[in-house]
């Protein structure tokens, strides 16, 4: 019976290891915050901060207010999708390059508009303004 324990034990443990996924994508949010919405072009709605597709703020992207928090931006389709960024929330935000304020993180200062370091391009996964 002693030998027994050990071997159900490794066999179970053994199961359950290969049932769990070797990378999981974060849970995405179903309830999205009110102010963020998307846009196209350079058409970033006022008093926002605009996270921006492509270089010299074009391409169009999402958008969000003061207060607002998105932990995974692909929740919202943008996960490494951002290359350039206006801020004119009032406020100052942060964006990471791992979701739910991880990895790296950058501050957005209010009034600035800037284009991302090329080794900084599409690595924007969560952002959050205060």
């Amino acid at each position: 019976m002693r030998r027994l324990v050990p071997l159900l034990f490794a066999t179970v443990t053994a199961a359950c290891l290969a049932a769990v996924p070797a990378a999981a994508e974060p849970a995405s949010s179903t309830a999205a915050p009110a102010a963020v919405s998307t846009f196209e072009g350079s058409n970033c709605p006022a008093n926002s901060l605009c996270l921006y597709r492509d270089y010299h703020f074009t391409g169009g992207g999402i958008a969000l207010k003061a207060g607002d928090h998105l932990p995974w931006l692909g929740a919202y389709g943008f996960n490494d999708q951002m290359s350039s960024w206006s801020n004119d929330t009032g406020s100052v935000c942060y964006w990471w390059t791992d979701a739910y304020s991880g990895g790296v993180g950058h501050d957005i200062k209010n009034g600035y508009r800037v284009n991302v370091l090329p080794s900084e391009n599409d690595t924007a996964s969560s952002v959050r303004c205060y």
